[in-house]
């Protein structure tokens, strides 16, 4: 999954633009700016209730284009009291090079030196192939559809005895195939309970591993997270799977390289390795809804032509509804300690 999605050469996120139409996927930011400024108004709220502290990070794991952090500055922008590149450096925690050239537009930066440039507007913006080389300090992180894109250890349970499948290749038919291990491996032995009732399931160490650098760094520096992504309290099957040109793809292991590869995030998982205090997870929906998207949109329909209020609730339907988004992707926050009030929550 991993060299599918991030090899250097043939890695399906470092070959070409893979969001919109035109790709295979769409994400909520590229959908509606109106979720781009909620989050932009929930991180917003915290730094006020904070005192406004300065400087602060503002941390993205895989931005895709950079849409959504475009949105949350624009926010501080309208609602700030002064200049954010004063008091903002954006960190964008990123692979590809393709992606990069992306964010780079978004942001109107003319020229990238050793991974650093400037916005259009004066924001310093850094880029990092690794979470754990982002400089410690006051951060807000924001992880949209990050977690899901992290390589998962699939495991059967065979005569009471959790085996791992591992990708190997066939000689005899040329292709790839799953095979099982003869016995227990390392992951198994150290993330999957022997006592589990299920006869299948996902592990995502790396998941582990980024969740516990982000929430060390706020518990000791400050600061709160962010994630967005679809998945589930636990994992009880294997939920790995492709899209190409918008339509789901059960065959991963068939050219790989040329699709999105993705898993359903465990986010009881995520919260074993959490150091500070989680919130929910909630629904897309309920987030959404508490932090005042049905009140925005009735605002921007009192001035929108036919056309655009047409586009304005179709976007709120993607977003919210059932059947859409609004029950598959889950919203969970990270702070320093438990906030018996937080917004949305």
């Amino acid at each position: 999954m991993k060299e599918a999605l991030t090899n250097p050469i043939w890695g399906y996120y470092m070959q070409k633009d893979v969001f919109g139409k035109k790709g295979d996927f769409i994400t909520s930011p590229e959908i509606s700016q109106l979720f781009g400024e909620l989050v932009g108004i929930w991180f917003l709220s915290q730094w006020l209730s904070m005192n406004q502290p300065k400087p602060i990070q503002l941390v993205e794991l895989g931005p895709g284009r950079g849409t959504l952090m475009a949105d949350i500055i624009r926010v501080f922008q309208q609602l700030g009291k002064e200049d954010v590149g004063k008091y903002i450096d954006i960190h964008f925690v990123e692979v590809s090079e393709k992606m990069k050239d992306l964010q780079m537009k978004t942001f109107n930066i003319l020229q990238r030196k050793q991974n650093e440039g400037v916005s259009s507007s004066g924001i310093n913006i850094q880029w990092y192939s690794h979470i754990q080389d982002v400089p410690k300090g006051l951060s807000f992180y924001v992880a949209h559809e990050f977690f899901d894109a992290l390589p998962v250890h699939l495991f059967r349970k065979v005569n009471n005895q959790w085996r791992e499948l591992l990708v190997n290749y066939s000689n005899e038919h040329d292709q790839l195939e799953y095979v099982l291990t003869p016995g227990a491996t390392p992951v198994s032995q150290s993330f999957v309970s022997p006592f589990s009732t299920v006869s299948e399931c996902e592990v995502c160490p790396d998941s582990g591993v980024v969740m516990e650098t982000i929430s060390e760094n706020i518990v000791k520096h400050g600061g709160l997270g962010l994630i967005v992504d679809y998945g589930e309290n636990s994992s009880d099957r294997h939920s790995i799977r492709g899209f190409k040109d918008h339509e789901l793809k059960d065959d991963i292991l068939n050219n790989p390289g040329t699709m999105d590869i993705t898993a359903n995030v465990d986010f009881g998982f995520l919260k074993r390795f959490s150091k500070g205090y989680c919130h929910g997870p909630i629904t897309q929906q309920t987030f959404l809804i508490r932090m005042g998207i049905k009140e925005r949109i009735q605002s921007l329909l009192k001035s929108a032509t036919q056309e655009q209020a047409k586009t304005l609730l179709s976007s709120y339907e993607y977003l919210v509804s059932t059947k859409m988004m609004g029950e598959k992707f889950k919203v969970m926050a990270v702070t320093q300690n438990n906030k018996s009030k937080l917004p949305g929550f």
